[in-house]
């Protein structure tokens, strides 16, 4: 039953969202492999993990100070 709800946020995210979490997952993995074989999305999310940079979030406006 502690299930459900994890299933049930899995099923509200559209494709592209599992896509992206599917790619910071392996992207988690590939952190102890030697030689990781990555797609450049996956490669995108590792060297963001690696320089302890968040991910960049599509679709929030930031401001530019000069």
């Amino acid at each position: 039953m502690e299930d459900h709800p994890k299933i049930m946020a899995f099923e509200a995210k559209d494709k592209t969202e599992r896509f992206m979490d599917a790619a910071k997952e392996r992207a988690r993995a590939a952190l102890h492999e030697t030689s990781p074989k990555l797609t450049s999305l996956e490669k995108g999310m590792l060297k963001a993990l690696k320089s302890r940079q968040r991910p960049v979030k599509h679709g929030q406006k930031t401001t530019v100070r000069s």
